[in-house]
């Protein structure tokens, strides 16, 4: 990621302040100025337009809101970014507190792609879409982008834990802990879903049946180690109950042999007795047939005159229906009649009515049209409150007019005031550039007497070291000297390292044979070897660390010279005193142009004032201006109407109208009601005079054909009548009947059951073996038995054999649930060591993620050696500390000391050191980063302070480092105050803060 371009808006101290990063594009910059000038409200404002968020963790959103920011000033960031050759832009706004509004105004933000299309404009949607992009979040691009100030050597000297918290986040390794959880998880639910299988096998195994057999209990009640031998026993217990259903199957064929003999004599004996007592009761109901012979006989002789009157059934019907439906029809003619004659009365009193209300139609009609013209002025409010308005249209006119007097003369009053107050805006500009020449030559004087300071101070300490250097020069002088001494005492003699390598040399040499080494002929052999002490050899090796550590020391104070000589050359020194009488010179011009140019102010201030005053009452003038011509119009259109309504209604008072417009239309209405019920009147009199006129055809053409039916059936009844004796109610009445059906079906039954009786009676007689009742106690009591005993052993085989399928079951269930849990105990133990593996239950003690973490660590610490050493002189290495109080997370950094040969607690290295280490550590956390994540374009690096910690020779050697940097194609942003850097910098953005707001531009 590479900002382009960056423009903030009442942001810290930056009222509306664009900075363009094309011009450093691939390059290193570095960001100057005085302290509080907004450096570091750059790299806020940049993180702020990604995140939401500031550069640190320690400053609140509220804090970075300009302070001379009005209520209407909206406190804004765009910024244009660069990654992976597209092109981005952000919008954001701040939150903030109105005065006025009780909550806060609530913060904006918009994405834009390189066209100008909107991608985002949620808060949250764009805060998820900048992480798309960059695939950084707020933490990890400070970690890696953005080194703030305060949070630099955060890596570097934070705990083991910290360092887990911050490689967890940039790493992204909180994955291995949620799958080691996981992990976890699933075995508690395998080790648990076990258990329930053991226990499901436990109570499978606790329902097998013994079917009551003691040698079955015997087994079901013994210990089984395994399943299997479960499995085995229920086996054997199916065995000792299949031999028991076997004995049980013989006893049954035995009971129900014996069974079938008893029954069979015993149904011979029931099925005689049976047909003895049939004899008996057939017996009886013959007698019974007898008894009712005279009942039936008269049956017969009312069923045989049903059917002879039953032939003139449809004659007599037909004739009692025609003489009812002739006396219906002349009483319903009667009725029609009368009706008929209503009807006519009520037509000729409706015809009446009509010609009444017709003499008023004429009244009637001018009224209405005097209605319709009128309608509209009803519940009219404009209408009805007309001269009220005409009251207060006059009224407001009237204080218009007295208005505008007014405000005619203030205006007079404030043109005058301004012809008498000129303000010249050519003087007031030239008091404000004399005052900004003032100021840059005082600006001037500053930056020379600063120099002038500067080179004193360097030409101080040029002298400082060229004692020094002739001060080590003597020392080294002493050194050598007693280093050669010590040398020509010991010259002979030889290490007590190389002693091995000797003694091993020798014993390969013969004299007069070449050397393996050299080739040469060995011409003697030395009897006896010496080596140098202990004491000896430490006092040498003492000489060369101090000699090493003198020549280090000069050549950095002579490189410090050659620095300060380059500083120096071509600069003329300067008279400071002479600089400082200048100085109070201009600034006392300066204030008195400062006293001018507010006096100039106030005066600009009264005019725009009064200007201000001028147009307001302008403003005001011509608006009752408009409002008295609205007035006026409004007064015309009033009376108009008015004319209008009197005319039109004949009435001066609105009341007076709209009580007599309600009384007319009342009267109207009511008038037109009765018209209507008159009309409908006639016409539902003329349809029912209709209908009654066809109903009295149809009743005179209905007893036509009555009697016509008369004169056809009568002759017929009156020849059946005179035969039979009977009369014709009497005959109606026997139609009536309904027990013909009966009394055929009783006298058949009669017949029918006798016949049938004398026949069963021949067919006993011939089967019955004795006429005598046979006893059946005896054979019953036996079979009673028998099914007893049979019931009996039918319910123990059934039991058993229910026994014996409800085991086979359980054994099948159980095979199957053992064959399952073998095959998950085998998952369980692979998924357990799996566990331990990853929990760091191991010989290691390390669980995954600590080994991913340390991986990486160790990846990070070989990155930053590389620069580390040759920033050092090969005297520091970081590593990663393996002492017991670091094995809780064992990402503990220790710095090795080469010089000293041990390693060292971090926090022991100087304030310079822990910079080098540090910013080797965020470039190689830079560097691995990038590498372990492809989609992460890392093409910016901004760091704040630190660089003052270092001396010269180091200073130069990190700004070599970062320079190396954009030969890579990075941009690197550093912000400093050391002097040092401003002049190896060839790109510089100044800061400049003049009256609590600051401006920026690239030298």
């Amino acid at each position: 990621m590479k900002p382009i371009r960056i423009n903030m808006q009442y942001f810290g101290p930056f009222e509306n302040e664009t900075i363009d990063f094309d011009r450093v594009r691939d390059s290193m910059f570095l960001i100057g100025g005085r302290t509080g000038s907004g450096k570091t409200m750059i790299f806020d404002a940049i993180t702020y337009a990604l995140y939401g968020t500031l550069s640190t963790s320690d400053r609140a959103e509220g804090s970075v809101r300009s302070q001379f920011a009005t209520d209407d000033d909206i406190s804004s960031i765009r910024l244009e970014f660069e990654i992976r050759g597209k092109r981005y832009t952000v919008e954001r706004t701040l939150s903030y507190s109105k005065e006025g509004r009780k909550t806060p105004v609530p913060p904006k933000a918009v994405l834009y792609d390189a066209s100008g299309e909107v991608l985002e404009g949620s808060i949250n949607g764009v805060k998820q879409k900048v992480l798309d992009i960059l695939q950084l979040n707020a933490e990890q691009f400070r970690q890696i982008l953005i080194l703030p100030q305060g949070e630099f050597k955060r890596l570097l000297t934070s705990s083991s834990e910290q360092k887990q918290e911050i490689l967890r986040t940039l790493f992204r390794t909180e994955r291995f802990v949620q799958f080691e959880k996981r992990l976890n998880e699933l075995k508690k639910e395998k080790l648990s879903e076990s258990a329930a299988v053991e226990a499901k096998i436990e109570g499978l195994f606790n329902t097998v049946s013994s079917g009551g057999l003691p040698e079955a209990d015997a087994l079901l009640e013994a210990d089984y180690p395994t399943f299997t031998k479960r499995v085995a026993a229920i086996e054997e217990v199916q065995t000792l109950l299949e031999a028991e259903k076997g004995r049980m199957e013989d006893g049954l064929e035995e009971n129900r042999r014996a069974l079938e003999a008893g029954r069979q004599d015993l149904q011979q004996k029931r099925e005689n007795n049976r047909r003895l007592e049939e004899l008996e009761e057939i017996k009886s109901q013959l007698s019974a047939l007898e008894a009712d012979r005279s009942e039936i006989a008269s049956l017969e002789a009312s069923l045989e005159e049903y059917r002879a009157v039953k032939e003139m059934e449809y004659a007599l019907k037909t004739e009692d229906q025609a003489l009812r439906r002739k006396a219906e029809a002349e009483a319903a003619l009667s009725e029609l009649e009368a009706q008929s004659k209503q009807v006519t009365g009520e037509l000729d009193e409706a015809l009446g009515d009509h010609a009444a209300l017709g003499e008023k139609d004429a009244l009637y009609k001018k009224a209405e049209r005097w209605l319709n013209s009128t309608e509209r002025f009803m519940d009219d409010d404009e209408i009805s409150r007309l001269d009220e308005t005409i009251g207060s249209l006059n009224k407001r006119k009237r204080e218009i007019g007295r208005e505008n007097d007014a405000l005619s003369q203030e205006l007079a009053s404030i043109e005058q005031t301004l012809a008498s107050e000129a303000w010249d805006h050519r003087r007031s500009d030239q008091l404000n550039q004399e005052k900004f020449q003032i100021d840059n030559a005082i600006s001037a004087l500053r930056q020379e007497m600063e120099e002038g300071r500067a080179n004193s101070r360097y030409d101080e300490e040029k002298a400082r070291l060229t004692e020094e250097i002739e001060a080590i020069d003597e020392k080294r002088e002493v050194i050598e000297s007693a280093r050669e001494e010590k040398k020509k005492r010991v010259k002979s003699r030889f290490s007590a390292a190389d002693g091995v390598h000797i003694e091993h040399l020798v014993q390969h040499l013969e004299v007069g044979r070449p050397c393996p080494v050299c080739q040469q002929n060995v011409e003697t052999l030395p009897s006896e070897n010496e080596y140098l002490s202990e004491a000896e050899e430490a006092e040498l090796k003492k000489f060369e660390t101090d000699l090493e550590a003198l020549l280090h020391e000069k050549d950095s104070k002579n490189r410090r010279i050659t620095v300060i000589e380059e500083l120096l050359a071509g600069k003329a020194r300067r008279d400071i005193a002479a600089l400082e009488a200048s100085l109070r010179e201009k600034q006392a011009q300066r204030d008195r142009l400062s006293e001018e140019i507010e006096a100039d102010r106030k005066k600009f201030e009264h005019k725009q004032e009064l200007d201000q005053e001028y147009n307001k009452l302008n403003r005001t003038l011509g608006d009752n201006r408009l409002e008295e011509n609205n007035i006026q119009h409004s007064l015309s259109r009033a009376e108009n109407l008015a004319s209008e309504f009197k005319t039109q209604s004949g009435y001066e008072r609105y009341e007076d109208f709209t009580a007599s417009f309600r009384k007319c239309r009342q009267a109207l209405e009511d008038y037109q009601r009765r018209l209507r019920n008159n009309e409908k009147r006639q016409q539902d009199c003329r349809e029912q005079k209709s209908r009654l006129e066809e109903k009295l055809s149809h009743q005179k053409d209905q007893l036509k054909t009555l009697n016509a039916e008369l004169e056809e059936t009568t002759p017929d009844i009156d020849r059946f009548t005179k035969k039979t004796g009977r009369d014709r109610a009497y005959l109606l009445s026997v139609l009536e009947r309904t027990d013909a059906a009966s009394m055929e079906k009783s006298i058949k039954a009669f017949h029918s059951k006798k016949e049938v009786l004398e026949s069963r009676r021949a067919a006993l007689l011939e089967t019955v073996s004795t006429r005598d009742i046979q006893d059946t106690g005896a054979v019953e009591e036996e079979i009673r038995q028998l099914e007893e005993k049979g019931e009996s052993l039918t319910n123990e085989r059934a039991r058993l054999m229910a026994n014996l399928e409800h085991n086979r079951k359980t054994s099948e269930k159980m095979e199957a649930l053992i064959a399952q849990h073998n095959e998950e105990l085998e998952e369980i133990h692979a998924l357990v060591a799996l566990v331990d593996a990853v929990s760091g239950r191991n010989e290691q003690k390390i669980s995954l993620e600590r080994y991913v973490l340390t991986y990486y660590l160790d990846r990070i610490l070989h990155i930053a050696n590389v620069r580390l050493l040759e920033m050092t002189n090969h005297r520091y290495e970081l590593r990663r500390s393996t002492s017991k109080s670091s094995r809780k997370t064992g990402l503990d950094i220790e710095v090795f000391d080469f010089y000293n040969n041990r390693p060292r607690h971090i926090t022991s290295l100087s304030g310079g050191e822990s910079f080098q280490a540090a910013l080797t550590l965020a470039l190689a956390l830079n560097e691995a980063l990038q590498q372990e994540s492809g989609g992460i374009s890392l093409d910016t690096m901004l760091i704040d302070e630190g660089f003052g910690t270092l001396d010269p020779e180091t200073l130069d050697m990190a700004v070599n480092t970062l320079m190396e940097l954009q030969t890579h194609g990075k941009m690197v942003g550093i912000i400093s105050h050391v002097e040092e850097l401003k002049e190896r910098m060839e790109n510089i953005l100044e800061v400049t803060a003049v009256n609590e707001r600051s401006t920026t531009n690239f030298k």
